[in-house]
């Protein structure tokens, strides 16, 4: 792979972490007034237009590909699915800190997956920048104002972010296994379709059996560009970001990127008035490191 690709496949991840660096805190905000349920599902059908549209915009006619088969899709599609509802119950019953390191495990996760899915092996370097990333993470985490009054907390929610993980590394192996000849923007709009289709049959029986909660009564303006980020860009968007920077990269590597999400959240508090502290700014520094270290070692790599 030639230099500019692994620069735009890493640029591409560093855009996905940005947005789902935001995601959480927000989509904590909407479950204090949406049904988790009702949340979990809208999360996908309004991004859908979006990558159906890239899709039609950039499609060029083609060789032979490889038959889709009902059971991937159907797999693929509810793997999505199982993850936005463990990833949404997660997050509503999670400490903030301890969600915030659970979800700093994805390279570790991601690994573990690529090795018993392919025998696939890391690449060099990798558990440097891991270590790297997680101590920089920890230190973002720590220097937190107010840590030390809360401590880390463990409200349940912790293990299903977990599981949440596992599903989205087991997809993304099997979605560039399966749909990969269709191009990034094709895997996505298909697996994200048929993601939504599940969490459309899922909801359509939690209300069916008297589970799901009513539809809120009024919507704020704030409520409504919450839902158009978390669903057009923290799906659909930074669905498509993930995949090509996974197609080119490995799901290992990709979630190494995803290691900054902390950062992303000092950032955005810092736009809204709260200032970093010292320890949030070194951990920061770190984080990026472990990113950089690696990525270096690629791109050396990539010259011999």
């Amino acid at each position: 792979m030639n230099r500019g690709a692994m620069l735009a496949a890493s640029a591409g991840l560093m855009g996905c972490a940005l947005i789902w660096g935001s995601m959480t805190p927000i989509l904590k905000e909407l479950t204090t007034s949406i049904d988790l349920w009702l949340l979990s599902s809208m999360r996908y059908l309004p991004g859908l237009p979006v990558l159906w549209l890239a899709w039609w915009l950039v499609r060029r006619p083609s060789g032979a590909k490889r038959p889709a088969r009902v059971g991937e899709l159907a797999s693929l599609g509810l793997a999505m699915a199982g993850f936005s509802v463990l990833y949404t119950f997660g997050v509503r019953h999670s400490h903030p800190v301890t969600a915030a390191i659970v979800l700093n495990t994805g390279p570790v996760i991601a690994a573990a997956m690529a090795w018993l899915l392919l025998r696939a092996k890391p690449v060099r370097g990798f558990w440097v920048a891991v270590a790297l990333s997680l101590s920089g993470a920890a230190l973002v985490i720590a220097g937190a104002p107010g840590f030390r009054e809360r401590g880390l907390g463990f409200e349940g929610g912790e293990p299903l972010l977990i599981l949440a993980q596992i599903g989205w590394q087991w997809y993304s192996i099997r979605a560039q296994q399966w749909l990969g000849d269709r191009g990034q923007i094709g895997l996505s709009a298909i697996t994200t379709t048929v993601g939504g289709l599940w969490m459309v049959v899922l909801y359509s029986g939690i209300v069916a059996a008297g589970a799901g909660g009513a539809l809120p009564t009024a919507v704020t303006p704030v409520q409504v560009g919450y839902l158009v980020w978390v669903s057009v860009f923290g799906v659909a968007i930074a669905t498509l970001l993930w995949n090509f920077g996974v197609s080119r990269l490995s799901v290992p590597v990709a979630s190494l990127h995803m290691t900054a999400s902390p950062v992303v959240a000092v950032v955005t508090a810092w736009i809204v008035g709260y200032p970093p502290t010292a320890l949030q700014v070194v951990g920061g520094a770190v984080v990026l490191s472990g990113i950089v270290y690696l990525q270096t070692r690629q791109l050396m790599k990539a010259r011999t």
